[in-house]
């Protein structure tokens, strides 16, 4: 089971970097001064760069917040190429997951993200539809394909969904909303393990539940 988190970035291409570094500008801007007040002028202006660059790798204000989103999703390696993992049993792949998906949620600019997200809301629902859909929900859509994809589990979709959406409750347990919060101090790596670890013993149980609802 690897539990350390890679972040590739030597050797990228330059258009790859100025790429990362348009992402991480607009990343502080919009926590700095939310979706609605961060403009693609402004993005431009703080990576150093033209507007018209910022264009050449974003199509609109949207794409980039997209970007924003999958970035750190990508981060934490929770992605296609991380999560199916054909030699690895199912529960040790949903460890591998938790793992990841539990120091996501604890990362301080995830924490600001949600809080920024919840804010603005009111204001425009695309935002939140955005953060949604480019985080929650394709995580929710990974673990849905692995289970119906997996040796192991073989779910048809309706119950791989639910089986999905069980394995992210389960994995926010007692810690998110204190986390939220900030009343509480951060889980420790070995916190992590042992709740990843819960979770995906439950989990496991829940699909061997679902397997027994299959026709035979």
């Amino acid at each position: 089971m690897t539990d350390e988190i890679k972040v590739k970035s030597a050797g990228r291409p330059k258009s790859l970097e100025k790429r990362a570094q348009i992402l991480d500008c607009a990343s502080k801007l919009v926590l700095m001064h939310g979706y609605v007040n961060t403009s693609m002028d402004a993005i431009a202006k703080e990576s150093g760069v033209s507007k018209q660059t910022v264009y050449s790798h974003f199509n609109n204000k949207d794409a980039l917040y997209n970007a924003i989103i999958e970035s750190k999703c990508e981060m934490y390696q929770i992605n296609e190429q991380s999560i199916f993992n054909d030699t690895l049993p199912l529960e040790e792949v949903l460890i591998n997951i938790g793992i990841r998906f539990i120091k996501l949620l604890t990362d301080e600019n995830v924490i600001a993200m949600y809080k920024v997200v919840i804010g603005e809301s009111k204001q425009d629902s695309n935002v939140a539809k955005l953060f949604y859909d480019a985080g929650p929900l394709h995580s929710i859509e990974l673990v849905t394909n692995l289970m119906v994809q997996h040796e192991q589990s073989k779910l048809n979709h309706e119950q791989a969904r639910e089986t999905s959406h069980d394995f992210f409750n389960l994995l926010k347990s007692d810690y998110h909303m204190p986390s939220m919060l900030h009343l509480q101090e951060r889980l420790t790596n070995e916190d992590i393990n042992t709740l990843a670890k819960s979770v995906a013993k439950k989990t496991m149980l829940i699909v061997n539940m679902h397997k027994q609802e299959l026709p035979r």
